[in-house]
């Protein structure tokens, strides 16, 4: 782990921390497997010092299905986020104009349960500034998806309630409304803005929304279910 990013390449705004994301992405030669908004959780956003959310890269070496086990000495220490994933069924592509929900909601092939694996590598990283953290690839580690539910429409996601159990006990629980007010309009907030920034986003790939629940510091030795109901459970075993 590295204790800051040197003063000479230290992101000063989000626009440089996106720049030192792609640059990094580049050099590591990772394939993009899909995207992410973070940062759409209330309480993230007072703990990163941020009021709106920002996007990263999901890779493709590290999306693992459902039941998944990590290896922790593979990681930094791991923070669990309970997750809405979206797969497209259609591309997505840059265009001038904003696309609608409508547009979106047509667009989507299936939705699923998934634990995000946060793992900064910059120490304290709660702590650093934010730029660095977003150019950090936004602290991703891993992402573990459950099956997919192509009747997604039949589902309330804003009412959705979410839990996480570890090692069989309680210790999270939220509601998909959590995740900027409907995890929905944050997925219509991450393709407009990988569309106004990028080259939009692909069919086939998946993009998780951020954290119904507050995060949890897993240890080695945790068993991780996260429930979303009427869409499924995801697991993780940490060792």
């Amino acid at each position: 782990m590295l204790e800051n990013i040197p003063e000479d390449f230290r992101p000063k705004n989000l626009e440089e921390a996106y720049q030192v994301q792609d640059r990094l992405i580049e050099i590591l030669g990772w394939e993009t497997a899909g995207w992410f908004c973070a940062c759409t959780n209330k309480r993230i956003q007072e703990l990163l010092s941020l009021d709106e959310p920002y996007y990263a890269r999901l890779l493709s070496d590290f999306l693992l299905t459902s039941p998944a086990v990590l290896d922790s000495r593979d990681y930094p220490p791991i923070v669990i986020e309970c997750e809405f994933g979206f797969r497209l069924g259609v591309d997505l592509p840059k265009r001038s104009e904003p696309y609608m929900q409508e547009e979106v909601e047509n667009a989507i092939d299936e939705v699923h349960p998934t634990i995000e694996v946060v793992a900064g590598h910059l120490k304290d990283w709660p702590n650093q500034e934010v730029w660095s953290v977003i150019a950090d690839n936004g602290t991703d580690g891993a992402l573990v998806y459950g099956a997919g539910v192509k009747r997604w429409r039949d589902l309330d996601l804003v009412n959705t309630k979410v839990s996480l159990d570890v090692n069989g006990k309680r210790e999270r629980s939220g509601l998909g409304k959590n995740v900027l007010g409907d995890p929905l309009g944050a997925f219509v907030w991450l393709v407009n803005a990988r569309s106004q920034d990028g080259g939009g986003l692909k069919a086939g790939d998946i993009h998780n929304t951020g954290t119904a629940t507050d995060i949890y510091w897993a240890n080695p030795g945790d068993t991780m279910v996260a429930s979303f109901k009427d869409l499924g459970d995801v697991s993780l075993d940490i060792r």
